[in-house]
């Protein structure tokens, strides 16, 4: 998140990732928070199209505690999921103001939060998730703003306390950027129902939506990106991962021997590339590929047989061409080829078998390129 996250940005990025407005609406009604409305605008923040949700809410004195703000969802007619996700996030908040203050739970009373257009951030998110069948969630690093923001206790430094402590155990960045980014709602939501994006994590992007904040900052979008994302599994298909690392003092036969283990223990391919490190020093890039079974195999035998001090590893997808053996009767006698196709890309191709050429040339006391140039001009027109 490039400037931080509040309720109804996390909302206007639901709406723009395709949540349907009345029907959200409809299920909203069964909270029964008297006099709300809502809104949708589309809005550009520096070239971005993004959706602005709105909460208008009659304005009112005094705070709400936990059990009363529990007790309004639990009879609602929302989803149990919503209901559950909710009070999670509620609940979260309360743990989280309660060790600020240094007060029961049940002592806390919400102020800012408690509000019924917070409620209605805060259930209206969860509501929205369960609506699109979102069900596992990652965050990228909070961003945290700089100055002061007025509250029902006074001034307080950006970010608040409450940020401060939902934040925990989660990575985040500061900013020169003047003001609070990521609101003690936004926090709430995010560090209950997600997890730090890990590394390594492999997906397909399916579509995006934006969610606007209501102020500009000069120079970037202030907007909340959600993206809807479709996990790549590494043992479906074709997803592997590429294993590689750099090595600049080692025998080449060591290199050789790990290369073998690699290939023994599983991994799909195993090469090596020759490159220049600093000082342009020659060296040898050692890769293999290896599914999500054999991944850690492959990184416990690179850092026990190899004397690298660093590995990599990155998800990759293989475009594999279908195959399929034939021969042709050459002068020289008869030459297994290989057919190789790229439905839909290329035209099918035929590839002498080296082993096939070989014994030939041998046999006919040739040079084995004539043997592989006859079997190709024998498989011109094979289809």
């Amino acid at each position: 998140m490039q400037t931080g996250a509040s309720g109804d940005m996390i909302l206007g990025a639901l709406f723009d990732l395709g949540l349907d407005f009345e029907a959200w609406r409809g299920s909203m009604a069964s909270l029964e928070l008297p006099g709300l409305g809502y809104s949708l605008t589309r809005v550009s923040k520096q070239g971005i199209m993004a959706t602005r949700f709105h909460v208008a809410a009659p304005e009112e004195h005094g705070a709400r505690g936990l059990a009363d703000i529990t007790g309004l969802i639990g009879k609602s007619g929302l989803p149990e999921r919503a209901k559950r996700d909710a009070i999670a996030v509620f609940t979260r908040l309360a743990h989280a103001e309660a060790r600020i203050h240094g007060v029961p739970v049940e002592q806390v009373h919400f102020h800012e939060v408690g509000a019924l257009d917070a409620i209605a951030d805060i259930a209206g998110a969860c509501l929205g998730f369960a609506m699109l069948g979102i069900d596992e969630y990652y965050t990228t690093p909070f961003t945290f703003g700089s100055g002061t923001v007025p509250s029902a206790h006074g001034a307080l430094a950006v970010p608040v306390p409450a940020t401060v402590a939902l934040t925990e155990g989660f990575p985040c960045v500061r900013t020169g950027l003047r003001g609070e980014l990521c609101t003690p709602t936004g926090a709430a939501i995010i560090t209950t129902l997600a997890r730090p994006l890990p590394d390594g994590f492999a997906a397909v992007q399916e579509r995006s939506g934006y969610g606007a904040g209501t102020r500009d900052f000069p120079g970037i979008a202030n907007v909340l990106r959600l993206s809807l994302l479709r996990p790549i599994s590494p043992t479906a298909g074709d997803s592997l991962f590429q294993v590689e690392c750099n090595l600049d003092n080692m025998a080449p036969e060591l290199i050789g021997y790990a290369a073998e283990r690699l290939l023994e223990a599983g991994c799909r391919d195993v090469w090596q590339e020759p490159i220049f490190m600093k000082k342009n020093r020659g060296a040898v890039k050692l890769c293999a590929l290896a599914d999500g079974e054999t991944l850690e195999k492959a990184l416990t035998l690179i850092a026990s047989e190899t004397a690298t001090g660093g590995m990599r590893w990155f998800p990759v997808r293989r475009c594999i061409a279908e195959k399929s053996v034939g021969a042709v009767s050459t002068k020289y006698g008869e030459v297994e080829v290989k057919k190789i196709e790229f439905t839909g890309r290329a035209a099918p191709r035929w590839s002498p078998e080296f082993e096939s050429c070989r014994a030939l040339a041998r046999l006919a006391g040739v040079p084995l390129q004539d043997v592989y140039r006859e079997a190709l001009l024998q498989t011109a027109g094979k289809t």
